[in-house]
């Protein structure tokens, strides 16, 4: 009986996730499901830049493993969840994450992610400034 209701609690996860999928809503443009490349599915982490201005720049990154602990010195950093479950590490805490979260990071905090589930996770990115993917200083 554990496992029909394990089995049926699933499928039900599974049927409202297909039927409701996460759109992110641009004026230009609509993404609505990520195909990952299978160059990207094998990296520990792959970033696709969807949005940039100067003062803001847009990303899907799909996290499969961890990142080192860093900082961002000049860029404020929010992210949300769309799917899969990380930790986001601070310096003297940390906090489970799960799809429908959202997280602040403003710069100069030392932080880091690292998924936790069997499947990787993806979170969508907003930098201000935009990012130009060199203000990633490692923590010492």
């Amino acid at each position: 009986m554990k496992r029909v209701t394990t089995v049926f609690i699933s499928l039900l996860l599974v049927a409202c996730h297909s039927s409701n999928p996460i759109k992110l809503v641009y004026p230009d443009k609509i993404y609505q499901q990520t195909e990952w490349t299978e160059n990207e599915l094998k990296k520990e982490i792959a970033i696709r830049h969807l949005h940039r201005t100067a003062n803001t720049s847009t990303h899907l990154i799909r996290l499969n493993g961890k990142e080192f602990p860093h900082y961002h010195d000049r860029h404020d950093l929010n992210i949300s969840v769309l799917s899969g479950t990380s930790i986001i590490h601070f310096k003297d805490h940390e906090v489970s994450l799960q799809p429908g979260d959202v997280t602040f990071i403003p710069k100069g905090t030392y932080h880091w992610a690292e998924n936790t589930g069997s499947i990787a996770s993806v979170v969508f990115a907003a930098f201000s400034p935009a990012f130009d993917g060199k203000d990633k200083r490692r923590a010492e």
